[in-house]
Formats: C-alpha cells, structure tokens, sequence
C-alpha cells in the first residue's frame, strides 16, 4: 500500500535519531514536510539533510518537550514555519531512572512524567487549534505500559498515563475531527535498547541487538496511522507485532 501524506505537515518530537529519526523521513517519504524535532536547535540536522537529499521537505525544530512552560510557543513558532499543522508524532521519551522503586530519585522521577506524559500532552494542546477538522496524532507507547518490569517504574507508569491520555485525546478529539493513536513500536535497535542493555536491569536487558527489529518497520506504521488509513485503531494502543495490523499496513 502507498501511503500518502501529499501537502500535509507533521512534527515529530525526540526525533535526533532511532525511531524518531526513521519516522520523520518515513512520513517525509510519503509526502509530509516535516519539523523534525529535538531539544536544540541543529540537533536534527543530519535526520533534515537525508529527506532532503531524498527529495523530500524538512526544516529542524527545537521543541523540548520538559519545558512546559514554552511548550506552547515553540509549537506555534514550528507550525507557522511549516505552513500549518496536520500531523503531531509524540515520540520524545526517556528510559530513566531504571532503579527499583526503593531505589527511586522522586526528582528523577518527576522528570520523567515530564517527558514522557505532561509534555506529550502539552504539545497535544499546544497544536490542537491548528489540528481540529482534520489531525492525526500518534502517541508511541510500549508494552510497558499494561505490565510492569523490575526497575522500570517510571516508564512503566509513565507510559501507561500516555496510554489513558491517548484515549482521553480520542474520546473528546474525534468531534472535532482529531484521531488519536497509541502504538507500541516493540523491541526496536535504539539507543535506549542500548541503554536498557547496559543497566542489565530485567529480562529486557538480556536481549541480544540482533534479536531486534528495524526502526523503519515500526516508522511506516506511524506514517500509515498519520494518512487517516488506519482510523478504525484510533484512541487505542496497537502492536507492531500484531501481524494483522502489520497487514494492513503493508497492503
């Protein structure tokens, strides 16, 4: 199936590199000029020059989405460089603290709820003006988030709030014509799976780099639920895994 994402704009959060990075020129390769964003201005740089040598339209972005309260006028600023706001890809997160919950660093904790839930959501209302008749969001989440795992309070807790919030976005998005999203990408080769590896935390961390999968994989599935071609999974969380799901967007 092509997917086609012609005149339509998108911002994608966290998207330096891995699975952020693979999905701004994913959803650039369908079509979309995307801001592909990172906390800093230049971080996105080389992720800009590869759609563009490809052909397709991207400027770099700082949105740091921890810093709530600019949140919203960097969101703004992004959308009117772009020409308006059709697509938002919630993918900036963290992985830590990893440490069991007697261990916990509450500062590091709240962080983390700041990044993983708190500035999703504010960049979900920062762009929702600019969305309504017409946007796609897509929150990435993660099994993480219906079961718990040694040392992964935090991203357990936090990506189970995104998945409560996806579904809040949905409920009272879609009678304004905003479609929401949660998808959990599986065991992709990041950065963060090199993290998690490193912690030799839980069961997660023993497993081998080549036993996961491609960040373009999970990418194109983004890029499919963004068209509006896969509007029947809207305010819940699908599985990359899920080979039905996969089939439809393979065509």
């Amino acid at each position: 199936m092509t997917i086609d994402l012609a005149g339509r704009t998108a911002i994608v959060t966290g998207a330096r590199h891995g699975l952020g990075a693979a999905t701004a020129i994913a959803l650039a390769g369908a079509g979309a000029r995307v801001a592909v964003c990172g906390r800093r201005a230049g971080d996105c740089a080389a992720v800009v020059q590869a759609i563009e040598e490809a052909g397709g339209r991207a400027l770099d972005a700082a949105l740091d989405v921890a810093d709530l309260a600019n949140v919203k006028s960097r969101v703004a600023e992004i959308a009117d460089r772009l020409g308006g706001l059709d697509v938002v890809v919630n993918n900036a997160a963290t992985i830590e603290p990893m440490a069991p919950v007697a261990a916990l660093d509450a500062e590091k904790f709240d962080l983390a709820m700041r990044v993983n839930v708190s500035g999703a959501a504010a960049v979900v209302t920062a762009a929702w003006p600019r969305l309504a008749g017409h946007g796609r969001i897509v929150n990435l989440l993660s099994g993480a988030a219906v079961r718990p795992l040694h040392g992964w309070a935090a991203y357990c807790s936090g990506k189970a709030a995104l998945l409560m919030l996806t579904r809040a976005i949905d409920a009272e998005g879609k009678v304004e014509g905003i479609r929401c999203f949660g998808i959990a990408p599986g065991l992709v080769d990041t950065a963060m799976q090199a993290s998690i590896r490193a912690a030799g935390i839980n069961e997660v961390s023993s497993i081998p780099q080549e036993k996961l999968s491609d960040p373009k994989v999970a990418a194109k599935a983004i890029a499919w639920l963004a068209s509006g071609a896969g509007d029947d999974y809207a305010g819940a969380m699908v599985d990359v895994r899920d080979t039905d799901f996969m089939a439809k967007v393979n065509g």
